[in-house]
């Protein structure tokens, strides 16, 4: 169901001579500078803002719950794939927060704990654990909330001949990707055996739905389809405020410094 919506809200836009049209559904207008945003499969919009707060929206644009830490240095990344279990990534302190649905905090990992101390990224496995990387061990890892390391990759300086900083890691389809702005994007297995590195460069953020890759640069937004290793794109705002967008739920979400729009992707 959720790559049919989709299919329906997003692909139908690079299929030349279709009419296609974006609705405004809603405008939020934001108090503070944001910085980047994730979404959930219900629809919900999470943004992280340049103060270290995180303030989560509904798909109406109706704030839902809010917080902040001001002890575990910039909070870079957000993982909602689980609305039930968003995680935070802080990698100047090598820290993850676990919150609930309602932004409480639910636990908090010391990644230092486990000698990772240049952690990278980080992100939820499917089954509740947690991938993570950390430039020094160049290493991606699966871990649990206790810390013992369930999978582990070799080191990936002599997989891939350099070093990589991968700034996310996505488990999609039992498939690991994680997605490093200048040197592309990595694919593993469930096992954290490198399968194939694609270059797909200065990425801001990916999602996956099938086969499809979605990503937005600064300038366009790209569907790259890896069954035909082909790429479609659409400009973006032309606004020197616009940060980067994300499609779910049948919604287009447009984040600006000091505005969220929310779209519907109309055909005629």
């Amino acid at each position: 169901m959720r790559m049919y919506h989709f299919c329906i809200c997003f692909l139908l836009l690079f299929i030349p001579g279709k009419s296609s049209a974006q609705e405004l559904l809603y405008q939020k207008p934001l108090n503070s500078a944001a910085k980047s945003m994730t979404t959930d499969e219900l629809g919900n919009v999470y943004i992280i803002f340049k103060d270290n707060s995180l303030v989560k929206y509904s798909l109406n644009g109706d704030s839902l719950g809010n917080y902040r830490s001001i002890q575990n240095g910039d909070l870079a990344t957000v993982d909602a794939s689980n609305p039930l279990k968003l995680l935070l990534f802080y990698p100047e302190y090598g820290k993850i927060t676990f919150l609930d649905r309602m932004l409480s905090p639910k636990n908090e990992m010391d990644l230092k704990k486990l000698n990772l101390f240049q952690p990278t990224a980080a992100g939820m496995a499917r089954d509740g654990n947690i991938w993570v990387y950390d430039v020094q061990l160049a290493k991606l890892q699966k871990i649990d909330e206790q810390l013992n390391v369930m999978q582990q990759s070799d080191d990936l300086r002599s997989a891939t001949g350099d070093v990589l900083f991968p700034v996310q890691i996505l488990d999609r389809d039992r498939k690991i990707y994680t997605v490093d702005t200048a040197k592309g994007i990595f694919v593993f297995d469930q096992y954290a055996t490198i399968l194939t590195n694609m270059d797909l460069f200065h990425v801001k953020q990916l999602q996956v739905f099938d086969h499809t890759l979605v990503y937005s640069t600064q300038q366009k937004w790209i569907s790259y389809d890896l069954n035909i290793m082909k790429e479609q794109t659409l400009p973006l705002p032309d606004d020197p405020e616009f940060i980067m967008a994300r499609i779910e739920k049948e919604r287009i979400y447009y984040l600006f410094t000091h505005k969220l729009q929310i779209f519907r992707t109309i055909h005629n």
